[in-house]
């Protein structure tokens, strides 16, 4: 079934999840990103994407953001490139879809470059104090996500990570990449990160007994190098990082959901945050 554009704005601001069946998920593809205009805006086919894109009666293709898509301060950097955020402010209720994006597909039909930006609308009504600008520009992120994570679901293991992690090791399934998945993602093969149990670990997977969440958590004594980074992308947003990094703080656990055709395997349904601090 194709929509036409009208039809998608009212369908995603109304019953956002009713368009999951119609949509490709893709994210930005950083590298494209050689000037910050749209003529260089690429778009990639991915499977835990943060955006979709769906096409109409007349074969146009829009973009979207993917529903109840967390827009951060950092996660607004990229947005920022494909759609005019006028009243975006870090503290916000929600936003709506005033207009989708417009793509166009690239010859391999794996990629899409952005032709037009959309609009979204944001309702603000929590206003973040006043603050000296340059301690705002520091602190504002990392404290406002802090600060909202005590009403989530994972907030109890979240604070078990940064304060107990021996304790919470011991209540976590111990998990692994698999070797297959990988594999694909760097040779260029799009392909969600697929979890497994495993002896020798580098992360941890919880249960939410409240909602039967499912939480993934890192090795908190793990060093994350350049090439571990390469896989580590897909199972985290990774704001800030450098090679040469000293520090992290992780503000949000990645939120997995079981593999249907495989037991004790996991995927992706929403991407954690981790912010590295050099």
């Amino acid at each position: 079934m194709a929509l036409k554009e009208q039809e998608l704005v009212e369908n995603y601001n109304t019953h956002p999840n009713s368009l999951l069946s119609l949509a490709v998920k893709v994210s930005v593809k950083q590298e494209s990103i050689t000037e910050i205009n749209s003529n260089s805006v690429v778009l990639t086919n991915v499977g835990n994407g943060n955006y979709w894109i769906i096409y109409d009666i007349d074969i146009n293709y829009w973009l979207l953001p993917k529903a109840n898509l967390r827009i951060d301060r950092y996660r607004y950097e990229t947005v920022k490139l494909l759609f005019d955020c006028d009243d975006y402010e870090i503290e916000y209720d929600s936003f709506k879809l005033d207009k989708p994006a417009q793509v166009s597909m690239l010859d391999n039909q794996s990629e899409w470059k952005l032709e037009k930006r959309g609009v979204l609308k944001f309702t603000n009504t929590l206003k973040p104090p006043h603050t000296n600008q340059k301690e705002s520009n520091k602190e504002q992120p990392v404290e406002s996500v802090k600060s909202s994570v005590n009403s989530l679901a994972y907030s109890e293991w979240l604070d078990g990570y940064n304060n107990n992690p021996q304790l919470l090791e011991k209540e976590a399934i111990k998990v692994l990449e698999t070797t297959n998945s990988i594999n694909r993602n760097r040779a260029g093969i799009s392909q969600q990160i697929v979890l497994e149990v495993a002896t020798k670990s580098n992360y941890w997977v919880v249960y939410d007994n409240k909602n039967n969440n499912c939480w993934l958590f890192f090795k908190n004594s793990m060093r994350i190098s350049e090439y571990r980074y390469q896989t580590l992308k897909y199972l985290f947003d990774c704001y800030d990082y450098q090679p040469d990094y000293s520090s992290f703080v992780l503000l949000k656990p990645t939120k997995l959901i079981s593999l249907a055709t495989e037991d004790r395997k996991w995927i992706v349904e929403e991407l954690g945050i981790l912010k590295f601090i050099s």
